[in-house]
């Protein structure tokens, strides 16, 4: 993939928590640091909110293996959130220094849906980790991969859907486009991403007045979604709440 020396000014930031942590995810965010020649950021997030529902007195916990019951207490908790920020970290540290790019690690305490935004012109990309961000590396045989592309102002989101792409090179990809221009000129761009990159790229066009219910149908049937940073915050707000797989986020 063409680098340009542009390229150098753009940082890409991954937020995570204890739900949304995978290796899948983590290798997406190298990778795109890796392709678009940018510094990576890792973001943990201690969730303020999942901690006091922790902390309430009617809070159980249910055992995935034995479907047991047992309490719960907020000490317990961030010793398990401190002990997947740790595993995140490692795995940034070990796949970053594959790549040779450079990285950072952070540690906070806050609100996920708050804490993933940040508002500084200094980051482009921003991907957030979803609860089910392991479909980036595990879906039924001969599926395709499921990309869905909001399309607004931004002038960074080929950039974003070309890394994307080339993940999925050889595969199967069908791509749902949402812009409010079908058949013009972004949907032709996108057809030649997907000869450049080698993948089997299907592309259906959506109208933005369906799009809600098409995510209530597919929204857990994504493996990536691309948008802008620039949307109307309460429409992005319920985008993210309906969807279930990572989420790039461009500047």
């Amino acid at each position: 993939m063409t680098k340009g020396p542009e390229n150098q000014q753009h940082s890409i930031m991954l937020t995570v928590d204890v739900g949304s942590y995978s290796k899948n995810t983590v290798s997406l965010a190298v990778q795109m640091a890796a392709s678009l020649d940018a510094e990576l950021r890792g973001l943990f997030i201690e969730d303020e909110d999942l901690l006091q529902v922790t902390d309430l007195p009617i809070t159980r916990e249910i055992s995935l293996t034995t479907a047991r019951e047992r309490p719960t207490s907020v000490d317990q908790m961030q010793r398990s959130m401190r002990s997947v920020a740790r595993r995140f970290e490692a795995a940034l540290k070990q796949e970053a220094a594959e790549l040779q790019i450079a990285w950072s690690f952070d540690y906070v305490r806050g609100r996920a849906r708050d804490m993933g935004l940040p508002q500084g012109s200094d980051v482009t990309y921003v991907i957030l980790g979803q609860p089910v961000s392991h479909r980036l590396g595990s879906r039924p045989q001969r599926a395709p991969r499921r990309i869905l592309l909001i399309a607004n102002r931004s002038r960074h989101q080929k950039r974003a859907l070309e890394v994307v792409l080339d993940r999925f090179s050889h595969e199967k990809v069908a791509l749902t486009l949402v812009d409010e221009k079908p058949g013009g000129k972004l949907a032709t761009e996108i057809a030649q991403l997907g000869l450049k990159t080698d993948c089997d790229l299907s592309l259906d066009e959506l109208s933005r007045d369906y799009l809600f219910d098409q995510l209530v149908r597919l929204g857990s049937g994504f493996d990536c979604a691309i948008i802008s940073r620039h949307e109307n915050a309460k429409f992005l707000a319920r985008i993210l709440k309906t969807l279930s797989c990572p989420v790039i986020l461009v500047a």
